[in-house]
């Protein structure tokens, strides 16, 4: 079948977009003044501090001590105040893109969202440490999709390497972004969902989650206690709230500009912005975190506002960390959103043990993780690999 001129603009973009692999780029500082050629792909907190670590935890509602008490952290392995394993969040933003907007204009539609990341921790992040990063671009791939015909859908990889004021390497982290180009109008990428109204028995057993949280903490577990099959899980989160969403912003590397700064952003790209027909007035499509029917909202949930991926993601480092303790350390975690949350849903977060291994000294934990709605609806899944202290190393 011949292909039509649609598909052949795409796989000319592909293969042009494909040209740029192993391409180093040096993520600016900020959003001001913006790169459109690495869009929401900046440092946005060069340093790392003891009211950022705070601020990151308080963003995904996890009160662990070791974040944020100096001296309770001071008792630990780790001698001091550190962060927590999505932490990488507050220093990067989450969605590095090359906007080739002359390309993108070709496209009958298009849009762009990440959709997760791999990340490989190689050591803490502690209060004084100055983060660099550099980036290099992995390539573009099409992946099989669900939606609607004619649509196509790419998920494109972003590696970045972040990098200390002692020149160590302290992460890489790939991220994927997804491209759903040539996409149905009238069709809501088949997530069309309403609120949701807790019972009164949900709402119990959220509260009560919340006061009672299990947090092993500095009782040490130990690799040879795990067993393979062994589940984990966090209390019930929610209802997720617009609130929760800003409360995000303000630590997340998320996009947080406002007035002339923003119109800088806009007047570079209208094509991902958002004119406000209520108000008749430009804004960044991202109020479709904040509020209902606004920005792409519409389009990815048929109106109500959606929640942020990447705070799925703290959740599931946070059960990590409760369940490990304060002597585990987070080496692997790749997570990929499967739906966005909407406001108004129970985050229900989960994992399993699916292996063990100890190698070169290392003693080591798999984990299959996941969070899903009230509805078992799955929003997002992924891998850990986890280090544990060993009985041997510590002669019990």
């Amino acid at each position: 079948m011949a292909k039509s001129e649609q598909d052949r603009i795409i796989d000319e973009w592909v293969t042009k977009r494909n040209k740029r692999i192993g391409e180093i780029r040096i993520p600016q500082l900020g959003e001001y003044p913006p790169d459109i050629h690495n869009l929401y792909g900046s440092i946005l907190n060069e340093w790392v501090t003891t009211d950022l670590i705070r601020h990151y935890a308080d963003s995904v509602g996890d009160r662990n001590p070791l974040w944020r008490n100096q001296e309770y952290a001071r008792g630990t392995r780790w001698g001091g105040i550190v962060a927590p394993p999505t932490f990488t969040n507050s220093i990067l933003q989450g969605g590095p893109m090359n906007f080739e907007l002359e390309q993108f204009r070709k496209f009958n539609t298009w849009t762009y969202h990440p959709v997760g990341n791999r990340r490989e921790l190689l050591q803490m992040i502690r209060p004084g440490d100055r983060m660099r990063a550099i980036q290099r671009y992995l390539g573009l791939e099409e992946v099989a999709t669900t939606l609607q015909k004619p649509t196509r859908h790419f998920v494109e990889t972003v590696r970045r390497t972040l990098i200390n004021q002692r020149e160590e390497t302290v992460a890489v982290i790939d991220t994927y972004n997804n491209f759903i180009l040539n996409h149905p109008a009238e069709d809501t990428y088949g997530l069309k969902r309403k609120k949701y109204r807790l019972t009164d028995k949900e709402q119990k057993a959220i509260y009560r989650g919340y006061d009672e949280e299990e947090r092993r903490g500095a009782d040490t577990l130990f690799w040879e206690d795990v067993s393979i099959g062994e589940e984990i899980k966090l209390h019930p989160i929610g209802p997720l709230a617009a609130f929760d969403s800003a409360a995000w912003c303000t630590a997340e590397s998320g996009h947080a500009v406002a007035f002339e700064v923003e119109w800088e952003r806009i007047k570079l790209n209208f094509d991902f912005a958002w004119l406000d027909p209520e108000v008749n007035a430009w804004t960044c499509a991202g109020v479709c975190h904040l509020c209902d029917d606004k920005g792409h909202a519409t389009k990815f949930t048929g109106g109500p506002a959606v929640g942020f991926p990447s705070q799925l993601d703290g959740l599931i480092g946070r059960m990590i960390c409760n369940w490990m303790g304060d002597d585990g350390l987070v080496k692997m975690l790749n997570t990929r959103t499967l739906a966005l949350p909407i406001v108004g849903e129970l985050l229900y977060t989960k994992g399993r043990v699916v292996d063990k291994s100890s190698k070169d000294g290392e003693y080591l934990v798999d984990l299959e993780v996941h969070c899903d709605n009230q509805d078992g609806l799955g929003l997002m899944s992924g891998s850990a690999t986890i280090k544990l202290p060993s009985r041997t190393d510590f002669g019990v």
